[in-house]
Parts: C-alpha cells; structure tokens; sequence
C-alpha cells in the first residue's frame, strides 16, 4: 500500500522552499549533547555548507561529564572529550559563521536551545541575526502523516525520514553523519 499525502498542495510548498533554499547560500548544523534537560551541552558539534563542504566538525568539551547512558547513544565518551576545545574556545569562529546565516537544523528548536545552553555556561551571547529553519518540521509537512492528536503533521525522526527516503544515513548519532544526512533530506524533498 502506497502511502498518499492528504494535501499535494502543502507537498508541493516544502518542495518549492526546498529548492529554492538549495539555490542559496546556507549551513547545516548538528549537535550531540550530554543529554536531553535545562543543563545538558553540546559535546560534538559539526556545521556543513549548502554543497556539503565541512565548515566545522569538532568534539566540544562541556562543564560537566557526560553520563554512561548518553554516551551509549553517541559513543562519545569523558576521555574522548578530555582534551576537546570547550565550545568558549571556539565561539569567536562559530559566531562569525552563523551570524547573519541561513542555518537548517533538523529539529532546530533542538539544536539551538542546545546552543544556547552550552553557550550560556560561559556568559555567551547566541549568534545574531540567525534565520533559522527547521528540517524535521518541514519534512514532517512534506511527509503528509497526520497527528490524530494534534491534527498537524506527525514529526519523523531522521533515521526513519531517510528510510522513507531511501538515503543512506551514515554515521547516525554523529554530528556530522546527521548534517549530511539533513542536507540529503533537503535535496530529497526538493525533487519534484
């Protein structure tokens, strides 16, 4: 049973601002964190531009460890991260990138609150004039699922929108395997 999308037109509206945002000049962002909460951080952070080039893609050192469960998860582990850069170190060349940007996260509101957190341990302002847009949510439109809760259009994860996709996902729970893979995602959703 093929799966039909409730309304082509809202498709068609992502697959417009999908190509469109591919004609442009953008980065892609992902994290990994020490966790999920108010005081988690980033401790792997990888940024990619709109043709796929790696623009930064380093361990993060946080303020505090990284717990047994999360690093289960991402395999980044303390000793890994014992000699990182602290995310202090790395803010004058982060800031300068996505200051003024166009910046695709998939789950943004994720990611930049991850940001803003692992910033904030060091009195650190987020970057200004970011426009921010959000992958996961687009997909979610572009996907068609509808939420019977909510009526909106069901989230997918990023392992399960590349399945639907047929894109390899490579590397998933690494920053930069996931950033290639949004990028692929976005190439996706643009095809007509």
């Amino acid at each position: 049973m093929t799966f039909v999308h409730p309304n082509p037109r809202v498709r068609e509206e992502v697959q417009l601002w999908a190509y469109q945002l591919l004609r442009s000049r953008f980065y892609v962002l992902d994290t990994e964190t020490t966790g999920l909460d108010a005081r988690a951080e980033i401790v792997q952070l990888a940024l990619i531009d709109q043709d796929g080039q790696t623009v930064m893609n380093t361990l993060v050192k946080p303020t505090r460890p990284c717990p047994p469960e999360v690093t289960r998860v991402h395999g980044i582990t303390n000793e890994m991260l014992a000699d990182a850069l602290t995310l202090d170190d790395l803010y004058i060349a982060l800031s300068s990138k996505l200051a003024a940007s166009t910046l695709i996260a998939y789950n943004m509101a994720f990611d930049w609150r991850m940001l803003h957190q692992s910033l904030a341990a060091y009195g650190l302002p987020l970057p200004v004039g970011v426009k921010k847009h959000c992958a996961m949510e687009a997909y979610a439109r572009y996907y068609g699922q509808r939420n019977r809760r909510t009526g909106g259009y069901t989230w997918q994860s990023l392992s399960n929108a590349c399945r639907q996709q047929h894109i390899k996902l490579e590397y998933a729970h690494s920053a930069l395997g996931d950033a290639r893979a949004t990028l692929a995602l976005l190439h996706q959703m643009a095809r007509a």
